[in-house]
C-alpha cells in the first residue's frame, strides 16, 4: 500500500475527514531535502576507463591494454592519462573520450566519485536491484523513488521514470512510469491515434466518451467507492484504499491540466536520447509536475566481445552528464538536485578470449550536485585485483584497520541521507555512508 507523505496527508485532510484515522507520519530528517536525478549506465561499465583508473600490467587490462601483443604486460599507450581534478583521479583520452576530461574539468568541485561497492552478485538484474533500493527483496522502492515520495509527495507526479526501469515498490501511485516509448501520450492526448496491425483496419483509441457518458462513469465510479467505504467505516484498510484512490484521481487530473508539458518534450514509439530525458526531466521538475526522475543511457555497456565499446559509451555518458549539469544550472535546481549515476557492476580486471571483459561484482559510483563538497574519492578498490577495499563510513576513506566493506545497503543509506530522507526507516539496521556529506 501506498506511503502518504506528511505534506500531502495535511494538504488532503481538510476534504477528507477520514484520513485522519491514519497513523501520524513522523519525519527524522536532518539535512535539507533534496531533489533527486538518477541516471543509469546499465549492463556494467569498466571503471578502469574512468572513475577508478587503472594502466595495464600484468594483473590488470586497462584501457591502454595492447590488443595487438596480449601476452605483453604493459600496454599500447593511446593516449590514455590519469589525470588529477582536485582529489579525483580520472583516466581521460583526449582522442577517443576527449568530454570526459572535460566534465571534470568543468565539475569536479562539484563531483563526489565513490569507489568498490561491493555488490556480492555477477547476475545483471540482481545487481541492478541491489544498487538501485540497496536491498536484496524484491518489490522495494529505489533511492529515486524514495527521494520523491519523501521529499515531494505534493508534486502532480513526485517520481518521472524515462528510464523504462525504475523501482516503484509499493508507490506506484506516486510515479510516472514512462518506460522507452512514452505511450502516456495517448492518454493525456484524446485526439492522439494509433494504428493497429495492418489487417485489423482499427486504429485506437476505438472508443471515446462523450460528455454524458463521462459523467456517468464518475458517477458510477463514486457509488462504488460509496460501496466500499460503507462495508466497514472503521476499516484501516479501506481507509487507506480510499485514500490511496483520492490521491490517484486528484493527481490524474493535475496531470491532464498539465498535458501540455509531456506533450512538448516527448516523441511517441520511440526511446529518447539522454539528451532529450534531460530536457524532459528538467523541465517537468522546473515546472512542478515531477519531484525526481529516473533516466538512461541508450547504449549496452555489456560488453564481452569488445572492451573498446566502453570508449562510445563513456563519450554518450558523459555528454549526457554535462548537458544535464548545464541544463539544472540554467534552471536554478544543480544545488537542490543530486545526481547519482550509476552501473550494477564493472567488468573483470583481465580481458577475455573474445577481447571483451566479463561481470566483476563491484562497481562505483558519482554524485554530482546537490550542495555536495566535490572533488573528492570515497571508497577504493585494490591495485592489483579491484577488490573491494575496508572504509570507515564515518569519512568514506580506506581504512585497511577496519573490518567494513563498502556494500551497496550502506551507500543507498548515505545516498538517502545526503537528500535529507529519513534513511533510518528503509534502512534500519544499516551504516550509512556518511562521508557523502560529513
Amino acid at each position: 500500500m501506498s506511503k502518504i507523505n506528511r505534506r500531502e496527508l495535511l494538504k488532503l485532510s481538510a476534504s477528507f475527514p477520514f484520513l485522519g484515522l491514519l497513523p501520524s507520519v513522523a519525519s527524522a530528517q536532518t539535512l535539507p531535502t533534496k531533489r533527486m536525478i538518477l541516471v543509469r549506465a546499465f549492463g556494467g561499465w569498466d571503471v578502469t576507463y574512468c572513475l577508478d583508473p587503472r594502466l595495464t600490467s600484468c594483473t590488470i587490462h586497462g584501457p591502454d591494454f595492447d590488443q595487438s601483443n596480449p601476452r605483453s604486460c604493459m600496454g599500447a599507450g593511446d593516449q590514455e592519462v590519469i589525470e588529477s581534478f582536485g582529489g579525483l583521479r580520472i583516466m581521460t583520452n583526449a582522442m577517443r573520450r576527449e568530454v570526459v576530461g572535460q566534465f571534470f574539468q568543468e565539475n569536479a568541485q562539484n563531483t563526489v566519485v565513490v569507489n568498490g561497492i561491493s555488490i556480492g552478485s555477477i547476475v545483471h538484474q540482481e545487481c541492478e536491484g541491489r544498487i538501485l533500493t540497496g536491498s536484496r527483496a524484491l518489490g522495494v522502492a529505489d533511492m529515486g523513488t524514495l527521494t520523491a515520495v519523501s521529499n515531494g509527495g505534493a508534486s502532480t507526479l513526485p517520481y518521472l521514470d524515462l528510464s523504462g526501469g525504475a523501482r516503484v515498490g509499493p508507490y506506484a501511485a506516486q510515479t510516472g512510469m514512462l518506460g522507452r516509448n512514452n505511450q502516456i501520450l495517448a492518454l493525456v492526448d484524446p485526439s492522439f491515434s494509433i494504428s493497429g496491425p495492418p489487417e485489423s483496419g482499427l486504429v485506437h483509441p476505438l472508443y471515446t466518451p462523450s460528455a454524458q457518458s463521462s459523467e456517468a462513469i464518475q458517477s458510477y465510479l463514486a457509488t462504488r467507492r460509496s460501496a466500499w467505504t460503507s462495508r466497514d467505516e472503521n476499516s484501516a484498510k479501506y481507509t487507506r484504499m480510499m485514500a490511496d484512490l483520492d490521491i490517484a484521481h486528484s493527481r490524474q487530473k493535475q496531470l491532464l491540466e498539465q498535458s501540455d508539458l509531456l506533450k512538448q518534450n516527448l516523441t511517441f514509439g520511440g526511446g529518447a536520447s539522454l539528451l532529450d530525458q534531460n530536457q524532459t526531466a528538467v523541465s517537468l521538475m522546473k515546472s512542478g509536475l515531477c519531484h525526481s526522475a529516473s533516466l538512461q543511457t541508450q547504449g549496452r555497456w555489456d560488453t564481452h566481445d569488445d572492451i573498446t565499446e566502453q570508449n562510445g559509451l563513456y563519450v554518450e555518458l558523459f555528454t549526457g552528464l554535462r548537458d544535464l549539469v548545464q541544463k539544472l544550472k540554467a534552471n536554478d535546481l544543480f544545488d537542490e538536485t543530486l545526481v547519482v549515476v550509476i552501473s550494477e557492476m564493472t567488468r573483470t580486471p583481465k580481458m577475455n578470449q573474445d577481447g571483451g571483459k566479463d561481470h566483476w561484482p563491484v562497481t562505483s559510483a558519482m554524485l554530482i550536485g546537490g550542495g555536495l563538497e566535490g572533488s573528492r574519492t570515497l571508497g577504493g578498490t585494490t591495485e592489483d585485483t579491484l577488490d573491494a577495499m575496508p572504509v570507515n563510513l564515518t569519512n568514506g576513506r580506506v581504512d585497511m584497520a577496519s573490518s567494513t566493506k563498502l556494500e551497496y545497503a550502506n551507500f543507498a543509506a548515505g545516498v538517502l541521507r545526503a537528500v535529507g530522507v529519513d534513511h533510518t526507516e528503509y534502512f534500519p539496521d544499516t551504516e550509512a555512508l556518511h562521508g557523502i556529506v560529513d
